[in-house]
């Protein structure tokens, strides 16, 4: 039996051999002619045959032949097929040519790369190209009016503050708002880092990241594209993709420099000195009161707070590869000073990103990136150490120097230009992020890969004011670190069976944690104000320090199938545990289904026609989450500091939840993806979004001794249509026109909250005094009394109450629903003209119906205070009957109500804009040659903002304006907020 058995396996051995000696192994990678850029999912085959496979993310394929195989052909949509001899070697690196006549976009998608032709996911992505040249500070300005579905608001003028973005629309109430941002694979921490100083939006998160080292920005936003992230999806996630360089390519040096000024868009009206004391002298005098002898002197603050801003930049970048290794190297110096005094902006980074092939089956790679900012800040805006907000309210009077020339203490609104002269308010960040990973191919079409990245960010404020401006002087010193590391350990198998069926699966384990560590001191009673170090305070005022840590667990897989490119079918399902939620909520599972039907690809489909050269119809639905919430917001806890019979207690300060979970939003999506007429690409997508286990404060008995919890209740809807349109208008050998069109139409919709009635009797969480969720409203409702204008009659101011009869005297009871600060629709347009060595483009975006309150007018147009600075529309007051006047007589019983909130300061936000046109010279490759140094070389001049289409009733310097960031209850609202940057940039680009 014995014998029997080893001759059986020796049998076996002996045929495996031999099958393996009839076998080679063939491995290479495929990337574009064009770029250079790794191409995934690449039809791999066997000329004759049925083995084959397909590309990974990254472009590579290994596959199994006969040792007689003598062809490999490799096809994608997009592209030009090729056969490949394969010879006596072992590696074939193939390059495929671009077919005009059809989609050949690769899309970055979660863990991994898809052609956009045969994805069922709903993507937008915007390209390095669309944005080169633009002098661009925070990354999220290239999104801004690119991709359809996409709301981006510059919150405001300040240097470094954040943006605010919605993806289809606000997702949630009170938890985090924001997208999720992933670099390289890497997931970015986002918090509020600072002490409140500069933009009331907080910082950015994406400060660090220099725009030159990315190479596209792709914005997952159905369910099929978003549930691979699962617990972080439904705010939408932002893939950011940077460069690399290309195997087999000569070292490229590329350098870029621009410079450039920049004045702001708009400023609000303010009076002279000599307006101010004649106003004010007629207000006391129609009100019978003595009127003081106002001093003689003048100063126009805001011209002081304001100058010329300025911008440089340097970047330099060096890429290429062998046939083994690729790189990209990169440093950016960028410094800018904006037109308000203290708000400066300083930034040094430098990215190193390196892939090399050990063998033809392992592979190992690097992305790292440095960076550290250096700011001079302002006051929080909505304070009066702004210098914009100070300056439109200090009394044009008031001097800020003494007769001796030194600075003086201006109280409450403080002298701006002194507290920039003698003091300081800094704010340096450090932060390294990056990741690096390696590769192993195991079998034909499987590849493990292990990645191991970071996140560590460092913040550090100084704060500093001097004895004339605090008695005695005060500072502080603020840290804040962010540490986080992760690993992410994927199964990728790409294998294509017969001719028809193509299978691909991604199996996957993450888990990421964070620790943020918080310290504050803070002193006053500095001996001199030549000591700026906090420790020189006599009287400490806070020395603490705080610390938090999260962390999450996640198994993930994705499945798709393709048969014959026709018929496309993907799932993807994700279990995350999280320790921010309660014992009984702390995993949840998260999944998404999609399919796709290429109708071009049918036998029956004319592809010669006229018409459409590329039809596919996709539809998907799935389920992701939100975990953005406090770090232990399901334990019970307990406040220090009470008394019980003499002594010390705690008291109880939260109830326990252990049934605290996730957000969850389930979102439908039905698209259509077209190529018409050989120069039209379309997309059409329509999406109905539900969040369901909104988190909301539940008002709890008195009886409990608990105010409120936070509880999963609120429901709320968003549904859109969004349509992406690329044209090629024109195309001859000297000439080009094309043209990229976007729209985003959404209606936001709250279905349910708890129990809060408003007087008409529907539930709503307060955001703001003058903006709430309301059930059956957009979760961004401004609810107020509504402003009718001046009677030319009395002269009175009249507004409306809530049966819309006029009143004097209106009161809260009198408010109702005025409109919604969330936009029907917004989007951008790109028109792109060369002509021989010369390029124009001009880009516009676009917002419509939505509303903003420009709160500081409630200030700036208060008839009747002595204690501020006044628009220059209040010298148009009512003087006599028939008056079609904006203010009221100046003795009329409103005077003192005039500024009230009510929609006098509520505003149309709807503007067109002319974000940048850009003009610029190629040098021919004629002159280029006769260097013998340069690849290529291109000056150019470009305008940001240069032009505003707005209502023509506007009040505001703005319309494009959101300070509170990222805050999900209150948009469009500004309390002197500064306006976006006007600018033009001069700009040089050396190809070496």
């Amino acid at each position: 039996m014995k014998r029997k058995l080893l001759a059986f396996l020796l049998f076996g051995l002996f045929a495996v051999t031999s099958a393996i000696a009839q076998n080679k192994t063939i491995s290479g990678r495929v990337v574009g002619a064009d770029d250079g850029l790794p191409l995934p999912g690449v039809s791999v085959r066997v000329k004759g045959g049925t083995a084959g496979t397909t590309t990974g993310a990254e472009g590579n394929y290994s596959l199994n032949v006969p040792a007689n195989a003598s062809v490999l052909t490799f096809t994608y949509i997009g592209y030009v097929s090729q056969e490949i001899t394969v010879g006596s070697g072992s590696r074939v690196d193939v390059r495929l040519v671009t077919d005009a006549k059809l989609l050949s976009e690769v899309v970055v998608v979660g863990y991994g790369a898809q052609s956009r032709a045969l994805s069922t996911q709903s993507t937008s992505s915007v390209s390095a190209e669309s944005f080169k040249n633009v002098p661009i500070i925070s990354p999220q300005q290239i999104l801004q009016g690119q991709a359809a579905g996409v709301n981006m608001v510059n919150s405001s003028g300040v240097l470094g503050s954040a943006s605010q973005i919605t993806i289809r629309g606000g997702s949630s109430l009170t938890a985090g708002g924001q997208p999720l941002y992933v670099i390289d694979g890497v997931p970015l921490n986002t918090g509020n880092y600072t002490q409140g100083q500069g933009g009331g939006s907080g910082l950015n998160p994406l400060l660090n990241i220099n725009a030159n080292d990315i190479e596209s920005m792709t914005v997952l936003k159905d369910a099929s594209a978003a549930a691979i992230y699962g617990s972080r999806g439904s705010n939408g996630v932002i893939l950011i993709k940077t460069k690399s360089g290309a195997n087999n390519s000569a070292t490229k040096i590329n350098v870029d420099y621009f410079n450039g000024t920049s004045e702001p868009t708009d400023i609000l009206k303010y009076m002279n000195a000599d307006q101010w004391r004649t106003f004010r002298r007629d207000f006391l005098q129609a009100n019978n009161t003595a009127v003081p002898a106002y001093p003689t002197t003048s100063f126009d603050w805001t011209d002081a707070v304001l100058r010329t801003g300025k911008m440089n930049n340097f970047n330099a970048s060096a890429s290429g590869g062998n046939d083994k290794t690729r790189f990209y190297l990169g440093g950016t110096f960028a410094d800018e000073s904006g037109y308000t005094i203290g708000n400066d902006l300083e930034r040094l980074s430098g990215r190193f990103n390196f892939n090399h092939n050990i063998s033809e089956k392992v592979r190992v790679g690097l992305n790292y990136n440095l960076a550290r900012v250096n700011s001079d800040r302002i006051g929080a805006e909505n304070s009066t150490y702004a210098p914009l907000t100070s300056s439109y309210l200090q009394l044009p009077y008031v001097m800020p120097y003494d007769a001796n020339g030194n600075f003086r203490n201006t109280g409450f609104i403080q002298n701006v230009i002194g507290l920039e002269a003698t003091g300081f308010n800094k704010l340096n960040s450090t932060r390294n992020t990056g990741n690096a990973y390696a590769e192993v191919d195991i079998i034909s079409g499987l590849t493990f890969k292990t990645d191991w990245g970071i996140d560590n960010a460092l913040f550090d404020e100084k704060y500093r004011e001097v004895d004339v401006f605090t008695p005695g002087g005060y500072g502080y010193i603020s840290r804040r670190s962010d540490n986080k590391w992760l690993t992410q350990n994927t199964l990728n198998y790409n294998k294509i069976i017969g001719q028809n069926h193509s299978v691909s699966g991604l199996l996957g384990y993450s888990f990421e944690t964070s620790r943020l560590t918080n310290g504050l001191f803070e002193g006053q009673g500095f001996a001199s104000d030549a000591l700026p170090n906090i420790g020189s305070a006599s009287t400490p005022l806070t020395a603490s320090e705080t610390g938090a840590e999260w962390a999450l667990e996640s198994q993930f897989a994705r499945l798709g199938y393709s048969y014959a490119d026709k018929y496309l079918f993907e799932g993807t399902v994700r279990r995350d545990g999280s320790s921010r939620f309660g014992a009984n909520k702390k995993y949840g599972i998260f999944y998404a289904a999609s399919a796709g039907w290429i109708l071009s690809n049918e036998s029956f489909f004319n592809k010669d026609n006229k018409i459409a050269q590329f039809l596919k119809f996709t539809a998907s639905y799935g389920i992701s989450g939100n975990d953005q919430i406090g770090y232990f917001d399901y334990l019970g806890t307990f406040g220090a500091g009470a008394a019980y019979s003499d002594a010390s207690a705690s008291t109880p300060a939260r109830v326990a939840n252990p049934n605290l979970g996730w957000e969850e939003t389930e979102q439908l999506d039905i698209g259509l993806t077209a190529r018409l007429f050989n120069a039209v690409d379309l997309q059409l997508n329509y999406y109905n979004k539900n969040t369901v286990g909104l988190l909301a404060s539940v008002p709890y008995p008195f009886t409990t001794g608990f105010a409120s919890a936070t509880q999963n209740i609120g429901e709320m809807r968003n549904r859109g249509f969004e349509v992406t349109l690329g044209t090629q208008n024109v195309k001859s050998e000297n000439f080009s026109w094309t043209t990229n069109f976007n729209i985003g139409f959404n209606k936001n919709t709250v279905l349910s909250l708890p129990e809060n009635k408003d007087p008409e009797g529907r539930n709503f969480i307060s955001g703001s005094t003058a903006q709430r969720a309301i059930v059956g409203e957009s979760r961004n409702s401004f609810y107020l009394i509504r402003y009718k204008g001046i009677n030319p009659a009395t002269g009175d101011a009249e507004w409306l109450k809530k049966d819309g009869t006029p009143t004097t005297t209106p009161v809260a009871a009198d408010r109702v629903l005025v409109g919604h600060a969330d936009p029907d629709f917004v989007g951008g347009f790109t028109n792109t003209f060369r002509y021989k060595d010369f390029d124009l483009s001009a880009f516009f975006n676009f917002a419509y119906g939505n509303k903003v309150l420009i709160d500081g007018l409630r200030f700036t147009e208060n008839v009747a205070t002595p204690s501020f600075n006044k628009s220059t529309d209040l010298l148009n007051y009512w003087k006599t009957a028939g008056d079609q006047a904006f203010a009221p007589r100046l003795n009329s019983p409103t005077r003192g109500t005039f500024n009230q909130l009510s929609t006098s300061q509520l505003q149309d936000g709807s503007y067109a804009r002319l974000k940048t046109v850009t003009l610029g010279y190629n040098l021919p490759s004629s002159v280029l040659g006769k260097t013998k140094v340069l690849r290529s070389a291109r000056i150019y001049v470009l305008g940001q903002n240069l032009w505003t289409i707005q209502n023509k009733d506007f009040r505001g310097p703005d319309p494009e304006v959101s300070a509170n960031g990222a805050s999900n209850l209150i948009m469009g609202e500004s309390f002197f907020a500064l306006p976006q940057a006007k600018s033009l940039t001069f700009g040089i680009n050396l190809g070496l």
